[in-house]
């Protein structure tokens, strides 16, 4: 007889009937529990890696647990120390009154005492990075807004090492859309969501002039506000959000430059912000 360890079965959950075998168990080989559920029981078969042996007596029609859950119910009685598999368990009547978000837990206790690296927002969020974002509202404006970003270099950001950089956020749509539409939606909602996330410290909006996903309506619509462009805290009456367009300011080198010194601009502001 070989007296097995831990390692020969393992015992999934503290209810389950069966323990499933970690290696190939031979007849003879003994298990013995090591979390206090029973006693030692002799492998009565040989039994395959990930098969499951009985633990107890399992008679017929009772249920075999695994995870804690029923799994199938026995056909015949079920030996301690049985190969327990398809030739004596099936599936079996069973019937369960199911109840569906019926048990609700208490609040966990609350974790004090831990800090991390982050930016509190005036509004209570927390934010892991100080960025400002530069959304492209259309595919057209995207390569000006990446433009602008690429004029803000490390160099340049050195002096404001609370600004972890200058974010153009693009994508390929915008334009020929349906307006009010299913798709204008769903981008407008996504765009929204850039500006008003905690890591954004600060935005500024940048369309061609006539694509479908108009500014205006960007921010109409979800109501985006932004504190003189800087939510830092700094007091200033919340209003609408910078917004340029290429057309309006007659075309993209202008734009580039009007967008850098914009940005230039609310650096300090957005600087501010601390990390706590």
């Amino acid at each position: 007889m070989t007296v097995a360890t831990q390692s020969l079965f393992i015992r999934l959950h503290p209810s389950d009937n069966v323990v499933i075998s970690r290696q190939p168990a031979r007849l003879g080989d003994e298990h013995v529990p090591t979390d206090g559920n029973g006693g030692p029981v002799t492998v009565a078969q040989a039994i395959a890696f990930g098969h499951k042996m009985a633990t107890r007596l399992i008679r017929q029609g009772e249920s075999v647990l695994k995870y804690g859950q029923f799994i199938g119910t026995a056909s015949i009685d079920i030996q301690p120390g049985q190969w327990v598999h398809t030739h004596n368990v099936s599936l079996g009547e069973r019937s369960r009154e199911y109840q569906f978000s019926n048990a609700v837990p208490s609040d966990p206790t609350p974790i004090e005492g831990r800090t991390f690296m982050g930016f509190r927002r005036p509004d209570g969020r927390a934010a892991t990075r100080n960025y400002i974002g530069i959304i492209s509202t259309v595919n057209c404006s995207a390569t000006s807004s990446k433009y602008i970003a690429q004029k803000f270099d490390e160099e340049v950001l050195a002096n404001y090492p609370n600004v972890d950089g200058i974010v153009p956020l693009m994508h390929k749509g915008g334009c020929a859309i349906e307006y009010g539409g299913s798709d204008h939606m769903q981008l407008s909602r996504v765009m929204a969501g850039f500006a008003n996330h905690p890591n954004i410290g600060a935005y500024l909006i940048v369309g061609l002039g006539c694509e479908t996903a108009q500014a205006s309506f960007l921010t109409d619509r979800f109501n985006l506000l932004t504190l003189d462009g800087l939510p830092s805290g700094n007091g200033a009456a919340p209003h609408k959000p910078i917004v340029m367009n290429i057309q309006d300011e007659g075309g993209v080198a202008k734009t580039v430059r009007k967008g850098v010194g914009l940005l230039k601009d609310m650096l300090p502001d957005v600087n501010r912000a601390t990390r706590v």
